[in-house]
């Protein structure tokens, strides 16, 4: 129910934002505002890794406290929005916003292992079923929200959409509070970097930032492809509702998956997915290729992102979880960000584009393979 809630919050802000800053303005506007919004998605994990990671790792009774801060935080901050849309304080807003979005992943994902018993070493395959079903309740709540949220969109503003996610964010502090608090102090441990940085996980984020680079690249490349053959909101809206709809996809899969292999096959299949979709899209790009390849890449991103919070909360000791979601977490927006900012900065076309991420992704699924056989894995 929480994680329901925060998510409806979470598209209905995507869907104010996105109304405001992209498609409400001419294409050469629409690059300096996603220029500017890049570098704020980049610097709420100034304050993740150095701040948030340690404060939820303190005591475990911290990580169901940050999630009750970052909800109701959120839901005070929308209400405040809502009234500034047409302000420059509307990017400090966004900015604090993303703050403590971040900060509810990571109490959320080191909270996961205490609420289902797991323990480090052991059980991986309950921790990838829970990660998925946790991302089922994310994929259809801001489903169900993003539809009255695009009509409150057109027929007022943005505002009413803020204020909206403000509601549903107020729902998930309420639902947090008979949160069970984990029993016990966390254990103290000498090298926190030794604790969350195994091979294993090492192999598993290059792979992982680099399918989050890529994955970012497509999305702004594809939008400003569409734009620039006068797709309305409403067209990239279905592209996005295709990325949902593979993320939703490899909810259910992820875990047969996980059944028959493990989450380093996870994430190679994935890549290998994703570069195919990409290079088959490039033959002829058009509305169509772009939603097929949307819904792979979102197929493909939610897989890696299942698949490595499972090696996290496997590898990584539970006195330092909070510490080590934050650090990759870091790493992975960084990826995002930059690879956004290629199509932001350099105009290109949607066949070029694709191929260049189809081979992107291939390029990363081939060092994965050969990072993995060279270690004995399988």
């Amino acid at each position: 129910m929480v994680h329901g809630a925060s998510s409806a919050g979470d598209a209905l802000v995507v869907v104010a934002l996105s109304g405001t800053l992209f498609f409400s303005v001419a294409a050469s506007a629409a690059r300096a505002k996603v220029g500017l919004y890049l570098l704020l998605a980049i610097a709420p994990y100034a304050v993740l890794a150095p701040l948030v990671g340690p404060l939820v790792d303190r005591h475990r009774g911290a990580r169901r406290a940050a999630i009750l801060v970052a909800t109701a935080g959120r839901a005070v901050l929308c209400l405040w929005l809502a009234s500034i849309t047409a302000s420059g304080w509307l990017y400090p807003g966004a900015f604090a916003l993303l703050v403590m979005s971040r900060a509810y992943g990571v109490a959320r994902s080191a909270l996961v292992p205490a609420l289902r018993g797991a323990r480090p070493g052991g059980g991986t395959g309950s921790l990838v079923s829970a990660n998925a079903r946790l991302s089922v309740v994310a994929v259809l709540s801001g489903a169900a929200a993003s539809a009255p949220g695009i009509a409150l969109l057109r027929i007022f503003s943005g505002g009413a959409v803020l204020r909206l996610a403000a509601v549903a964010y107020a729902a998930a502090t309420a639902f947090a509070f008979p949160l069970p608090k984990p029993e016990g102090e966390a254990d103290e441990i000498r090298s926190a970097a030794a604790a969350f940085s195994t091979p294993a996980l090492r192999r598993a984020a290059r792979a992982a930032a680099a399918a989050r680079a890529l994955g970012g690249f497509l999305l702004f490349a594809l939008a400003f492809s569409l734009k620039r053959e006068g797709a309305s909101s409403l067209g990239y809206g279905f592209v996005l509702g295709c990325t949902a709809l593979g993320a939703f996809g490899a909810s259910l899969a992820v875990p047969r998956l996980r059944r028959g292999g493990s989450e380093e096959w996870v994430i190679l299949a994935s890549l290998a997915a994703a570069s195919a979709a990409a290079l088959l899209g490039a033959r002829e790009f058009g509305l169509g290729a772009a939603a097929a390849v949307a819904g792979v890449a979102g197929l493909a991103g939610a897989g890696i992102r299942l698949a490595f919070a499972s090696l996290v909360q496997r590898e990584a000791h539970e006195a330092v979880r909070g510490r080590a979601f934050a650090r990759y977490e870091t790493l992975f927006q960084l990826a995002w960000a930059l690879g956004a900012a290629v199509p932001v900065a350099i105009p290109m076309g949607g066949r070029g584009a694709l191929a260049a991420a189809g081979a992107g992704f291939a390029a990363s699924a081939l060092s994965f393979a050969v990072s993995e056989r060279r270690r004995g894995g399988h």
